[in-house]
């Protein structure tokens, strides 16, 4: 009986996660659509003012061919910014730029 709350307790902890993490994308999205659309598509690697992020993560590599794509180097590119971006590490909260991650990721 034991072992059978600890795996329900587990489940609830599991999904609570992928809520969070939906919701997080969520959030991300209107941030996207807020600060980032202006200068790059969400929906196609077609260059506007920067790169396409469609794919960000699947393709590896940010768009100047040499950075691997992970959570700290997005999410150092959204703070610091590297030319032509601007940085953002003054316009955003951590909260937003962990959310805009997690949006990313769904790309």
């Amino acid at each position: 009986m034991r072992l059978m709350g600890v795996a329900v307790s587990a489940v609830v902890i599991g999904l609570s996660f992928v809520g969070a993490h939906a919701q997080d994308a969520t959030h991300g999205k209107a941030t996207f659509d807020a600060k980032c659309a202006l200068c790059h598509n969400a929906d196609s690697t077609d260059k506007k003012i920067g790169p396409g992020l469609k794919g960000l993560y699947a393709r590896g590599t940010m768009a100047d061919g040499t950075t691997k794509v992970t959570d700290e180097s997005v999410t150092d590119r959204i703070i610091n910014g590297k030319v032509p971006m601007p940085p953002f590490k003054d316009q955003l909260t951590p909260d937003q730029i962990k959310e805009l991650v997690a949006y990313l990721k769904t790309l």
